[in-house]
């Protein structure tokens, strides 16, 4: 195959790397010549580490082109577009922000057609669930676990809602994790409760599953993003509670319509604050922001 033309041998890397169609012509830009060298030779063959490529293996480990088959770390396989392009954006955010608002648009739409198509079946695909500020530092304090942190994948993708970045907290550090690629900042327990608390103060909702805490904004998140396209409210990612409105107390000064991610607070046409809680996720973010105590969260 010498003489293939260039056109041919990238067609073999997309089919190879699964590269989607809208990215079928940015080869050049994700991967390095020696990169598309290793995809089109090796394909679906598994490599092993020796003295004479582990320099290049731990590269691209920590790049995402290739994923760890065993806890050893001696055997690699190629891993594929989808699971790369997360690891890319993190870890080349500054390269990844030279694309165009309508390139990244595309990429995103993409990456979370692919994700959201992977969830299970209904009623609760995943196990994440909403959590007050409260509830996720007593989370943090209980869990003995390693804690890291992270850029957050979903707003690193859209790069659209101007909330900070580097708010996700894990405890994976298993193969193929952000922490096993050298990604990830190992942190401590008072850390981590300064990033929730900073968090929602910038405004980012909770959410906590067996791996680790996310703090979540409602346009770029694919959690909740996948949770508008399933009419989810209430039952994923799971929620218990609503928020209350006490109109008496309430002085209408509009923190509330601020904080919601998701619109369920208005002005009548007296100026007055009113709440439909229909759509309310249970985040508490209104709720701690209140300066006079009118809002609290109640079983649903």
């Amino acid at each position: 195959m010498a003489n293939i033309s260039k056109a041919e041998r990238n067609r073999i890397i997309c089919e190879r790397f699964k590269i989607p169609n809208i990215a079928s012509d940015m080869i050049d830009f994700f991967f390095t010549q020696e990169e598309q060298d290793f995809i089109f030779t090796y394909g679906e063959d598994i490599v092993e580490c020796n003295e004479e490529n582990a320099e290049f293996i731990k590269t691209e480990y920590k790049r995402g082109l290739i994923s760890k088959t065993e806890e050893s770390g001696k055997k690699y396989q190629l891993n594929n577009f989808y699971s790369m392009l997360d690891v890319f954006v993190v870890s080349n955010k500054e390269k990844y922000d030279t694309l165009s608002r309508e390139r990244k648009k595309a990429l995103d739409d993409w990456y979370f057609e692919a994700y959201y198509n992977g969830l299970n079946e209904p009623p609760q695909p995943t196990s994440d669930r909403i959590v007050t500020l409260e509830e996720l530092l007593d989370f943090i304090e209980k869990d003995e676990r390693q804690i890291y942190l992270n850029y957050c994948d979903c707003r690193s993708l859209t790069g659209e809602c101007g909330l900070p970045l580097k708010t996700c907290l894990t405890y994976r550090s298993g193969i193929n994790s952000f922490a096993d690629r050298g990604l990830s900042e190992k942190i401590d327990k008072q850390r981590a409760k300064q990033v929730a608390i900073d968090a929602d103060k910038a405004g980012l909702m909770h959410t906590v599953n067996e791996g680790g805490i996310c703090n979540c904004c409602g346009d770029c998140c694919y959690l909740f993003r996948s949770q508008l396209r399933r009419n989810s409210t209430g039952i994923w990612p799971a929620t218990e509670r609503v928020v209350k409105l006490e109109k008496e107390k309430c002085i209408s000064c509009g923190k509330c319509l601020k904080r919601c991610h998701f619109g369920i607070f208005s002005r009548t046409n007296e100026r007055k604050i009113q709440c439909d809680s229909t759509a309310c996720v249970g985040c508490g973010l209104c709720v701690n922001t209140c300066p006079v105590g009118a809002l609290e969260l109640i079983n649903r």
